[in-house]
C-alpha cells in the first residue's frame, strides 16, 4: 500500500509517526512524507535560504533511515494558510500519488502551520473524493501534545517499541532543527501512549471517519 503523510515542516512526520513509518516500510508498504515547507525559519544557518538547503538535506537522510522518502512543497515556513490555491496544489499532488491512506496533523494545534496543513489536507481530500468518487482514508497524528497538539483523543495505538531507537536516530538526523529541544517531549509522549496501550512505547492516531480505523489496523 502507498501511505502519504503530510507535515508542515520536515521534522513533523517522523517526530509524530516515525515508529509507524518504520514498521510500515518493514512490512513492504511505500511511505512518502510530504513537507509543505523546508522549515527555513529554524536552523543554525546564516540565512533562511541556507537553513532550507540544510533542512532538506537532513530530512532526506532522516526518512531514508526509516525506509521512506520525502518530498517538499514550496510553502513558506510560518506562512502556511488554507487557501483555495493551497488546497488545489495538495489535491493535484494527491491525485498524482494516488495514496491508499493519508495521514496529517491533528487540526487543533497551537502552531498555525500545523493547523493549516491539516485543513488543507482535509479540503484536498474532500475535493478529490468528489472528483474521483473514491474514498480516501484519512488519519491524524500528534506532535508535542499539550504544547502544540491539543484536545487529541487517540483511537489507534501502534506499539513502536521495536523501532523506537530507529525513530530517535531519524529525528536526530534533523540536526539543524534542534531535535534536542523537541525529541524529549515526544519520548515522554511515546511512554505515556505506551502506558495507555500496555507496552513500553507507542504512537497514537485518530481517524477522520471511524469506519476507516480497520484499514489502518490492517497495515501492520
Amino acid at each position: 500500500m502507498r501511505i502519504v503523510i503530510f507535515g508542515a515542516h520536515p521534522d513533523d512526520p517522523d517526530s509524530g509517526a516515525g515508529g509507524f513509518i518504520a514498521l510500515a516500510t518493514e512490512k513492504g508498504h511505500e511511505v512518502i512524507a510530504i513537507s509543505l515547507t523546508k522549515g527555513e525559519l529554524t536552523g543554525k544557518g546564516k540565512s533562511i535560504e541556507e537553513n532550507a538547503i540544510i533542512n532538506e538535506r537532513e530530512a532526506i537522510e532522516a526518512f531514508k533511515i526509516l525506509g521512506a522518502e520525502v518530498k517538499f512543497l514550496d510553502f513558506k515556513d510560518g506562512n502556511v494558510w488554507a487557501t483555495k490555491e493551497a488546497t488545489n496544489r495538495v489535491k493535484e499532488l494527491l491525485s498524482d500519488l494516488n495514496p491508499d491512506i493519508v495521514i496529517t496533523h491533528w487540526p487543533v494545534d497551537t502552531h498555525s502551520d500545523h493547523r493549516a496543513t491539516a485543513i488543507i489536507t482535509m479540503n484536498a481530500i474532500h475535493l478529490l473524493e468528489k472528483e474521483s468518487h473514491k474514498s480516501i482514508p484519512l488519519f491524524f497524528y500528534e506532535v508535542m501534545t499539550g504544547i502544540q497538539t491539543l484536545c487529541f483523543h487517540p483511537e489507534i495505538y501502534v506499539d513502536i517499541t521495536p523501532k523506537v531507537d530507529l525513530k530517535k536516530k531519524a529525528c536526530y538526523a534533523h540536526k539543524n532543527c534542534f531535535p534536542e529541544k523537541w525529541y524529549p517531549v515526544h519520548e515522554e509522549m511515546m511512554r505515556f501512549r505506551g502506558l495507555e496501550m500496555g507496552v513500553k512505547y507507542a504512537e497514537a492516531f485518530t481517524s477522520y471517519k471511524k469506519p476507516f480505523v480497520k484499514v489502518f489496523l490492517k497495515l501492520l
